[in-house]
């Protein structure tokens, strides 16, 4: 039997060989090409001989999207049927544009099918070479693969996100019954804030090398660096007695093993658990249901480790299952998500100014969803860049509605943590502008508070490019969590949104008013606009306007409402003042 599998490998190989040799591959065997394609494992090089119709890919390129080989002919057509069907027109477009003159290069960005048919973002540049005679000879480019990232972390040389997603994978695949556990360090900015970012990044090395460690006494699991302070780690037919056992260890390691300088750095932890049981799930949905755990350990439990929804199996299986539903309608252009708007006002006149741009979704069985069910982990879910876009469009699309009899009206669009650390995201935000042919000054992107775990420098880089285009920032929910007046100081800000929860009892409650009365000079004094959320009631704005805010929002004003309503509650709005 093995002779007979051996015999049937090398006819194989030589029957590729063979269809190679067959090939003309004159213009692309390139020392040069070679050298390059070997430089990464997410850029890959491709070049087309149009003479003889034969493609050329860089191997790594060929292995992940499943190619014929490195050489191939009728590259387009190949290449085309991995291109995501909604995204093939606009594909096309930009080849025929480059191919007519009209366009200098081609550069699209669109989703691309991998060889376990997974859609990644992909970002495609090329230019075309003529040769002495002026003729058309070759066209030659990169691939950007933004849904891969080099394997191992620099910093804690563990395997990364990528390699924790290929795990959960592996697992579902073999079908092993495992624990999934994400644990998170608390207000690690405070340690970089008091030590710098250098010995931050060596107390992440010391804990992850103790994790290591840990797991190989254990002779169970893995561990991998996450996003931000975030670890993964997978045991192989684990279950809730191993993840509290576990997670004691950890907890051990980060109250009494780290030391800076001969100094013990006691850190906090919370950690959000999935026992996978069933394997009909994919590993982003339970990637996504252990992250939204981990929101629930630290925002609700003091760290203690939360399963997610362990309670009662089959609420954790409809959940499974309602993400799965929801991935599918992000895929199949974001069907049976819509957009509501609330409006924000002028704090003295209730004049309504602009808008905040709200995600729904409705699809049958489930009816409409609450946000709150499926906001939290939906943001964590790496599908988010691709709906994020849609709404993005979406909420300019009916901005530009608006700005035909309101020129300086604007809206709020938030901002989440897998959209603003990717390197193409400004791109996407200027290139969605100019597409709807609207002014920058017209959108204002509001930071959610996970967005404020990203490194303080490149976050403050972000946000000044994004200013130097005429874009205002908002930093929301100002005074939860991350929020600080720490962050005032460091990031170029336009204003900031004081959180419903500092107003609520603020007409009776002396702690509020103190709080939200230094928060809005100390804003004030910094040249940072306000905006105060949670306003119900005429009582509660009148007292509200002692204090110094330039914008209010609140159910006052509105619930959110779809845009054919909002432009009625702004015609009767116009009416009444």
């Amino acid at each position: 039997m093995a002779g007979m599998v051996s015999i049937s490998v090398e006819e194989s190989l030589l029957k590729k060989e063979e269809k190679t040799m067959k090939l003309d591959l004159s213009g692309l065997e390139n020392r040069v090409f070679d050298a390059l394609a070997q430089t990464s494992d997410r850029r890959y090089i491709y070049m087309t001989n149009f003479r003889t119709g034969v493609t050329r890919w860089s191997q790594n390129a060929v292995e992940y999207f499943g190619l014929p080989g490195e050489f191939f002919a009728d590259g387009a057509a190949v290449w085309e049927a991995v291109v995501h069907p909604d995204d093939r027109k606009a594909f096309n477009d930009d080849i025929q544009a480059v191919f007519a003159g009209t366009k200098k290069m081609h550069d699209a960005e669109y989703r691309a099918r991998n060889k376990d048919g997974d859609y990644v973002m992909c970002r495609c540049r090329g230019i075309m070479l003529k040769d002495d005679a002026g003729n058309l000879d070759l066209f030659v480019g990169t691939l950007d693969n933004h849904g891969l990232i080099d394997n191992v972390d620099p910093i804690t040389n563990l395997y990364n996100a990528y390699e924790f997603v290929h795990e959960l994978r592996s697992n579902r695949h073999q079908n092993v019954k495992s624990l999934v556990l994400i644990i998170g360090i608390n207000d690690f900015t405070n340690i970089n804030t008091i030590y710098d970012y250098v010995v931050g990044n060596q107390i992440l090395h010391d804990f992850a090398e103790n994790i290591r460690l840990l797991l190989k006494e254990n002779g169970n699991g893995m561990v991998f660096r996450l996003d931000g302070v975030k670890f993964g780690i997978c045991l192989r037919e684990g279950g809730e007695a191993e993840a509290e056992k576990l997670y004691a260890q950890i907890r051990d390691i980060a109250s009494h093993k780290i030391y800076v300088g001969g100094r013990q750095i006691p850190l906090g932890l919370s950690a959000g658990a999935v026992v996978v049981r069933h394997c009909n799930s994919d590993e982003k949905s339970i990637q996504a249901c252990a992250l939204y755990a981990l929101r629930v350990s630290k925002r609700e439990r003091l760290g203690e480790l939360t399963y997610f929804n362990n309670e009662q199996a089959d609420s954790t299986r409809q959940d499974m299952k309602l993400i799965v539903d929801m991935q599918k309608s992000i895929v199949n252009n974001c069907d049976g998500f819509y957009l509501c708007y609330q409006p924000i006002v002028y704090a003295d006149s209730s004049k309504i100014v602009g808008m905040e741009a709200l995600l729904r979704w409705k699809k049958e069985p489930y009816g409409e969803v609450s946000p709150g069910r499926f906001i939290p982990w939906l943001e964590n879910d790496t599908h988010f860049y691709e709906l994020g876009k849609w709404i993005l469009r979406q909420a300019l699309k009916d901005v530009a509605v608006i700005q035909k009899e309101h020129p300086d009206f604007f809206v709020n669009v938030n901002v989440a943590y897998t959209q603003m650390e990717r390197t193409g995201f400004r791109d996407t935000v200027l290139e969605i502008l100019n597409e709807m042919k609207l002014p920058p000054s017209c959108l204002h992107l509001e930071l959610t508070e996970r967005c404020q775990s990203l490194q303080l420098d490149y976050l403050r880089e972000e946000m000044s490019f994004f200013r130097s285009k005429g874009i205002r920032m908002v930093l929301d929910d100002f005074g939860m969590e991350g929020s600080s007046l720490d962050l005032l100081r460091n990031l170029p800000i336009d204003y900031l949104k004081i959180d419903r929860s500092f107003v609520s009892q603020i007409e009776s409650d002396s702690v509020q008013q103190a709080i939200v009365e230094s928060v809005l000079q100390c804003a004030e004094k910094l040249g940072i606009k306000t905006c105060i959320e949670g306003i119900e009631t005429d009582p509660m704005r009148e007292f509200l306007l002692h204090y110094p805010a330039e914008y209010h929002q609140g159910y006052l004003y509105s619930r959110p409402i779809q845009l054919d309503g909002f432009r009625k509650l702004m015609n009767n709005s116009a009416t009444n003042n």
